[in-house]
């Protein structure tokens, strides 16, 4: 039996060939299956990461991941603690109380919180850094490799913005991995989204503490709280504040349970963006997802209502009413900011990326064996 000229070449190249189908199933393993399923990722021990912050009292006044000096942590009282001190080797880190911000003068003309049919012409944009992020008791993981259990809260978000006559724009670009750099990725999602003239722009993610920081029983029944982060390192930090207070005062008066508190971090979190950028930590990882999306629509509800049914008066004078005239809607803080800072540029893991590269990348292999096979026939033919 006479073997052709292929055959005798892949038998005496099974090195070769070997190498060549080795990336192939590389490529595609850990590129393309990735980005088309979400595979479950190792779960996460989260404890690893918990710091408790003690005011110099020893009472504990947060529980967080990785803390240093002069983060501060304002409660949902409106007093201020800065870290300053911080022992990573126990994960214990100590905080002066700096002092209380003035609480709002608030006047309610509005008797309760909306929850659908406010007819205001508003939008909102919705996005996640950390797309991995999940709930354990749920989702049976903390974390995957792709749109984890906080899609599904950002989605409910968007659903009860869209009931509150929102315009939504929820992106639900990936910036995997769950690293340093998924900010500097997030961040063109976040300016695009900014781009489409929205009110405010929210990051969506959940928290890595105990189940007990979080889940409250209030009157007989379990709430999720949320926390609000607010960078330091960025120059709309005042205003970004400032709103997230509004927020936690205008919660005070229709449900006080919602917020935990406000995490005044070192951090950036592209807040640079915009005045009106917050990021909310949605529960944490062992709570139970059904908890943090019966919160969502107190979350939405009270931003509504800071955002376009609220009148600042004077410098401390809040008045909540259902029906501000146009002057006074959406004067809580400046306007949205937007910059001109060079954007980074990542890969963009959608399916029809991955498609394409995956088909440009087994075109080439192909050319490649194809371009080895004939020279290896000359060489034959010549002999």
């Amino acid at each position: 039996m006479c073997m052709k000229p292929h055959s005798i070449f892949f038998m005496k190249n099974k090195k070769f060939l070997f190498l060549i189908l080795t990336l192939i199933f590389c490529f595609n393993f850990f590129i393309i299956y990735p980005t088309l399923t979400p595979c479950y990722a190792d779960t996460i021990d989260n404890s690893k990461e918990i710091y408790i912050v003690y005011n110099n009292e020893g009472k504990v006044i947060f529980e967080g991941n990785k803390v240093v000096v002069g983060d501060k942590i304002i409660d949902g009282n409106l007093n201020e603690y800065e870290v300053y001190f911080v022992d990573d080797s126990s994960q214990i880190a100590y905080a002066d109380f700096n002092g209380r911000y003035q609480k709002p003068n608030i006047k309610k003309q509005s008797k309760g919180l909306n929850f659908s049919n406010n007819k205001v012409n508003k939008s909102v944009g919705l996005y996640l850094t950390h797309n991995d992020e999940s709930y354990i008791p749920t989702d049976n993981t903390s974390s995957v490799y792709g749109k984890g259990g906080i899609h599904d809260v950002a989605i409910s978000l968007a659903s009860s913005f869209e009931n509150l006559n929102y315009n939504v724009y929820l992106d639900q670009t990936l910036h995997l991995p769950h690293d340093s750099g998924a900010y500097g990725r997030s961040y063109n999602t976040a300016n695009t989204l900014l781009n489409k003239n929205v009110d405010a722009l929210f990051d969506i993610h959940r928290d890595g503490v105990a189940r007990s920081v979080y889940v409250k029983n209030i009157d007989g029944k379990e709430r999720c709280k949320v926390r609000i982060v607010v960078g330091q390192a960025n120059p709309n930090k005042d205003a970004n504040l400032q709103f997230a207070m509004y927020l936690v005062s205008v919660a005070k008066e229709y449900c006080p349970w919602l917020f935990l508190d406000i995490y005044y971090a070192k951090g950036h979190y592209n807040q640079a963006l915009t005045s009106k950028g917050l990021l909310f930590e949605m529960g944490t990882y062992l709570a139970e997802k059904e908890l943090v999306l019966e919160s969502v629509p107190y979350l939405a509800s009270v931003i509504d209502k800071t955002l376009f049914s609220t009148v600042v008066e004077d410098d401390n004078k809040i008045t909540i009413t259902d029906s501000p005239t146009s002057e006074q809607q959406n004067n809580i803080v400046n306007n949205i900011l937007s910059t001109n800072s060079s954007q980074n540029n990542f890969l963009s893991k959608n399916i029809s990326n991955v498609i394409v590269f995956s088909f440009l990348f087994i075109i080439g292999m192909s050319l490649i064996v194809f371009i080895v096979y004939k020279r290896h026939k000359k060489r034959t033919i010549k002999k």
